[in-house]
């Protein structure tokens, strides 16, 4: 017993000496934890971006073609329609020409008839005149129009008209008929007892000048008729009745000193070197 005593005394004491022997323990800095690297954060898409403000662009106004200056007078002929007699008016198999309710009223009634009206005075020559008409009665292929510096119903210049909104300019001359220009869409001409179309025409010696509802349809030249009355005139196609009336004539005379004049060439001939 007191030798198993003994020997852990013997034990127990080494054990202390050899703590006491040993080195003593460093405090070593603690490795930091290592962190995974930091990434940049990815933009999020912008699936509609911003976009500057829209300026909007000042509208250019277009200004229309003017028109050639008429270098009106005064007024030579104020008509209308109230005083019969200056106008031709009768009636037979064809139709009738008549005064009704401050208009002039062709009206006709057989197949393909023919009828026309001049007035008595006065001649024209170089005149603008403006004349409004309605078409009462009208289809298809029916024309109707003008006479102007006309020698008689069968010589004249003839301003035809259809009522599908067509016009040209003619040249009647013995009867005959010699197209002046190409036929010319319009849009203007209705049936319609609301309606009216207004018809223009400028003449100054062999210049021609049509206008429809204050626009100019046809300008073109011709020396053949210098001056003559004016008249109306209304066919039909068909068999269908056709009635067109005329209305409210005004001719002003064209002053020669309110037109435009062309600027004259000036030659330049270079001097001779020698």
């Amino acid at each position: 017993m007191r030798l198993w005593a003994r020997s852990l005394f013997v034990v127990t004491l080494l054990l202390v000496i050899g703590a006491g022997c040993s080195p003593p323990s460093v405090n070593r800095p603690e490795t930091p934890t290592s962190l995974p690297p930091t990434t940049t954060p990815s933009p999020s898409p912008v699936w509609f971006p911003p976009t500057a403000t829209f300026t909007p662009i000042p509208t250019r106004l277009i200004s229309p073609t003017p028109t050639p200056a008429l270098a009106l007078g005064d007024l030579v002929l104020s008509d209308d329609f109230e005083s019969p007699g200056a106008w031709q008016t009768y009636r037979n198999a064809t139709g009738s020409a008549a005064y009704e309710q401050r208009q002039l009223t062709l009206a006709v009634n057989a197949a393909k008839g023919y009828l026309t009206s001049l007035r008595n005075a006065p001649e024209i020559g170089n005149a603008y005149l403006e004349l409004s008409l309605q078409p009462n009665l009208c289809q298809g292929q029916d024309t109707f129009g003008l006479l102007l510096r006309a020698a008689d119903e069968f010589n004249a210049y003839r301003w035809v008209i259809t009522c599908q909104g067509q016009m040209r300019l003619e040249r009647l001359q013995s009867g005959r008929n010699l197209p002046l220009s190409d036929w010319i869409e319009l849009s203007e001409i209705q049936v319609n007892p609301l309606v009216e179309t207004r018809l223009a025409a400028w003449l100054y010696q062999d210049h021609l000048r049509l206008f429809v509802n204050g626009f100019e349809e046809i300008n073109l030249r011709d020396p053949v008729f210098t001056s003559g009355r004016i008249g109306v005139f209304a066919r039909a196609a068909g068999d269908s009745a056709l009635s067109v009336s005329f209305r409210r004539l005004r001719i002003y005379a064209i002053n020669p000193m309110l037109l435009p004049t062309a600027t004259p060439t000036v030659l330049v001939i270079p001097t001779p070197q020698r």
